[in-house]
């Protein structure tokens, strides 16, 4: 936006170009190039000032009639005003300067508030007015006559204000602080400007003037006579009476009234602050005091954003510093600051608690910016460590913590006090027990917010803070429901985000640990748990991340040997942290024995980011031999079950979970072996013979239920599958001496398949099958185990015996290369072992006499020979 502010134009209207007055503006000027004097400007004016216009002339007005205003100056105003390229007409009588002495001349007669477009000239036009000439950045691009214009103008409204002084308009006492502000940019531009109420070297007496500069550097000389006209006004005594009658005083007249004295209390002479306003910083406080609890209330409602409260101690404080040997004035004001916000915290609703916690944000912010300066002159008696004792001794933190936690701006002013408390070394272990305690069992929105605030201000607690913190998760989870439990989880994950060195993460890791380890935590619950703890895990950013993981498996092995409770989440835990490492390219993979031996520690510390997954399971293999302590585990935990199902006289469900125990049987076994192909497959393992024969012997040959030896056949199974991981070279030995030895009659179509799968490989390893793209051909007649397959065939049930006459008939109808020439006769030597077996059962069947049962057995042989 283009920001224009020029004196009207002179002429009779707006389209008479000539003669126009200078522009001033932020952006290079209108194309209007021809300017004048303000003088030329006066002769010109086709608006003149309001007794020029015959207004003294015209016949006494009528009560109801609206005293006379210049409406057509003020619609030209508004329309200036409120335009893109905004203009303001500050020139001699341009449209603000007639509005401004219209306006004067009705409040003196105290006919204002009788005109309806007064009152819109107050709040809407002479507002804008001086906030564009007063405040906007335009104002440096303006040329010497534009600003000289301004002062004039700004005159008339410290004029005006004198008038309406002690009627508390607020848009004019507003209006007030603005122009003596010596902040603003208006003041600011022309800092240098010398006054010509306190001339230059003049001796004047105190008592003879309102103010003088109080740095001849930057004199801000138009400051000092602005200031110096409103006391010539005699604003100054006016201001003081109203105070001194104490009527209708509240704190936002208050605040209004003192705040433009507040800002430039540097400029007033000693005399004009002892005498006018040295009774008003007695008398403020104790008119404060003085509030009942139900009028505070009204005011801290009433106060809304403002800071009322903050304003009125600040401009009292400013005051009473430019008088020698206040400094226990200013200390008390400090403490009745406090003693206020105090009372507004205990007795407010929403809206007054939100405010005085405004006020302790506002204290907090200037104790730590005077805690950054260093001049022992203006060593102020509120420091930061005050403001936290005082914070302490009257229980602040108790008192905010009591309501109103379900708003997010109210919890979020709590965190700003809670920083300068933990900053301050002054947050206690109490503090942190009533913050807890503060959502427990509390609304949802309540314990969101109070967990939100937990995670961002544990990155600032001390180490002992933040333990009995853990303490606090620990005793709440003991009695927390299943919701509040995932709540805490979540929080407590939370904590360890964005964790650079570890320190949190490594606390908040073990503090998973333990609740995971609670025995009255649901198993879902539990997984929550350690599910949190792996993505700690995955997502830390501390530079030793992954020597930190292989700690922590270091811990859950020591759990798998020593608690059979913790064996399944153990397991858990040690394959998904495993999986967190990146698989090795496929040039780089081949099955290796497990008990390989390698120093895998030292490589890792050179090249971690080659430190693939089956380096970590080989590493784990060669410190820990695990793949031997998980199938003991699984030896020792079958014994177990043995003994119990001996000792119980009822048989129990595999598929429930048994009373002491968060798993089923089924789950138990099932998990075990799921980590075994894990570790074999993904570390590229294969099984040798002892931990081979050890699970075979305790699922196949000693099952406690039959699941287990289907679990063991379905391993095994996959074992053997495309790309095995039992070692080939003990093949044969475990076919012969485990899988040829179980008892045909307990096959299923899973033990039948495992079969097969050994049969195949162990004849293919011998040169007796030939595999041949999905067939395969036999080439040798002493095949391994085709004997315990005709014992399948007879002894088997229904489907797995059809099961077995199919894989006979396709190994004696495909035959190899070595075998096709003597075809004819292999047939015929199959066929007479079928009639040679047929007869065998032909002739148990005549000897036996009554033996239903036997009788149907040795039927049933015959039909398959058959």
């Amino acid at each position: 936006m283009t920001a224009t502010t020029r004196g009207s134009p002179v002429g009779g209207n707006d389209s008479q170009g000539q003669g126009q007055a200078p522009d001033a503006q932020s952006q290079p000027p209108l194309p209007q190039n021809q300017t004048s004097s303000p003088n030329s400007s006066n002769e010109n004016s086709p608006v003149s000032p309001p007794d020029e216009q015959g207004q003294v002339d015209r016949p006494p007005q009528l009560e109801e009639e609206e005293p006379a205003f210049p409406h057509t100056d003020l619609a030209k105003l508004d329309d200036m005003i409120n335009r893109p390229r905004w203009v303001v007409p500050v020139l001699p009588k341009g449209e603000l300067e007639v509005l401004l002495e219209a306006a004067i001349d009705l409040s003196k007669k105290g006919l204002d508030v009788k005109c309806e477009a007064c009152q819109r000239f107050f709040r809407d036009g002479l507002t804008i007015s001086f906030t564009k000439i007063l405040t906007d950045e335009a104002v440096s691009g303006w040329k010497f006559e534009i600003h000289r214009c301004i002062i004039n103008n700004t005159h008339r409204l410290v004029e005006l204000c004198v008038a309406k002084l002690s009627q508390d308009w607020f848009p004019l006492l507003e209006l007030l602080a603005m122009a003596t502000n010596p902040h603003c940019k208006f003041h600011i531009y022309n800092g240098t400007r010398p006054s010509e109420t306190v001339p230059a070297g003049a001796q004047l007496p105190d008592d003879e003037l309102f103010a003088r500069p109080p740095d001849p550097r930057s004199p801000k000389g138009w400051l000092v006579d602005l200031i110096n006209k409103f006391g010539n006004l005699n604003g100054f005594q006016i201001l003081h009476d109203r105070f001194m009658s104490g009527q209708a005083l509240n704190v936002q007249i208050i605040a209004a009234l003192i705040k433009p004295f507040g800002q430039c209390y540097e400029f007033l002479t000693l005399h004009t602050v002892k005498k006018y306003f040295l009774p008003v910083i007695e008398m403020v406080p104790q008119f404060l005091e003085n509030l009942t609890d139900e009028e505070l209330k009204k005011e801290a409602k009433n106060e809304a954003k403002n800071d009322a409260l903050s304003m009125i101690i600040k401009s009292l404080k400013n005051l009473a510093s430019r008088v020698p040997g206040q400094e226990e004035t200013v200390k008390n004001l400090e403490i009745f600051r406090l003693k206020m916000i105090l009372r507004l915290l205990q007795i407010s609703s929403f809206n007054g608690k939100m405010n005085a916690l405004n006020e302790v944000n506002k204290v907090i912010s200037s104790v730590s910016y005077y805690t950054h300066r260093h001049n022992p002159e203006e060593e102020e008696w509120l420091t930061a460590e005050r403001m936290a004792e005082w914070i302490q001794q009257n229980h602040i933190l108790s008192i905010v913590l009591r309501d109103s936690l379900h708003q997010p701006q109210y919890v979020e002013k709590l965190e700003k006090i809670l920083r300068f408390v933990i900053k301050e070394k002054a947050l206690t272990m109490q503090d942190l027990d009533n913050i807890w305690a503060a959502q427990a069992g509390k609304h949802e929105a309540i314990v969101k917010n109070v967990h939100d605030l937990l995670a961002k201000l544990a990155w600032d607690f001390s180490p002992e803070q933040l333990d009995h913190l853990f303490d606090c998760f620990k005793a709440s989870w003991t009695n927390a429901s299943k919701k509040q439990r995932e709540k805490l989880l979540e929080l407590i994950r939370r904590l360890a985000e964005d964790d650079k060195d570890g320190v949190m993460a490594h606390k908040v890791l073990n503090l998973l640990w333990n609740l995971a380890h609670s025995d009255d935590v649901p198993v879902d619950i539990m997984d929550q748990a350690l599910n949190a703890h792996i993505k700690i895990l995955d997502y830390s950013c501390s530079q030793d991340r992954d020597t930190q993981k292989i700690q922590w498996i270091d811990r859950f092995i020591e759990e798998l040997r020593t608690n059979d409770k913790w064996v399944i989440p153990a397991l858990k835990q040690i394959r998904e942290i495993c999986s967190l490492f990146g698989e090795a390219p496929q040039n780089l993979r081949k099955k290796r024995p497990i008990y390989i031996q390698t120093n895998l520690v030292g490589q890792t510390q050179r090249s971690p980011h080659v430190f693939y997954r089956h380096d970590l399971i080989n590493q784990l293999q060669h410190n820990h031999a695990l793949v031997t302590l998980v199938a003991e585990n699984l030896s020792a935990y079958m014994e177990t079950m043995r003994q119990l199902s001996k000792e119980e006289q009822a048989e129990f469900d595999p598929q429930t979970v048994r009373p002491g125990s968060r798993y089923s049987h089924v789950q138990e076994v099932q998990e075990r072996l799921n980590f075994l192909r894990f570790l074999l497959k993904d570390g590229q393992l294969w099984l040798c013979a002892p931990q081979a024969k050890q699970i075979w012997k305790c699922l196949a040959e000693n099952a406690v239920f039959l699941c287990d030896r289907e679990a063991c056949f379905k391993w095994y199974s996959k074992l053997m599958g495309d790309e095995p991981d039992l070692d080939p070279d003990i093949n044969k030995d475990f076919f012969e001496n485990n899988v040829l030895q179980l008892d045909p009659s307990l096959l299923t179509e899973n033990g039948m398949k495992c079969f097969e799968r050994f049969f195949k490989a162990v004849n293919c390893r011998e040169g007796k099958l030939v595999a041949k793209r999905r067939a395969y051909m036999m080439d040798d007649l002493e095949l391994i185990g085709l004997d315990y397959l005709w014992r399948v065939v007879i002894q088997g049930s229904d489907d797995i015996a059809n099961r077995a006459i199919d894989l006979l008939k396709e190994i004696y109808t495909n035959l190899g290369p070595k075998l096709q020439v003597n075809q004819v006769e292999i047939h015929e030597d199959f066929i007479q072992s079928c009639f040679d077996r047929l007869k065998a059962s032909y002739d148990t069947l005549c000897v036996l006499d009554g033996d239903k049962d036997s009788i149907n057995c040795a039927r049933q042989e015959a039909i398959r020979c058959v």
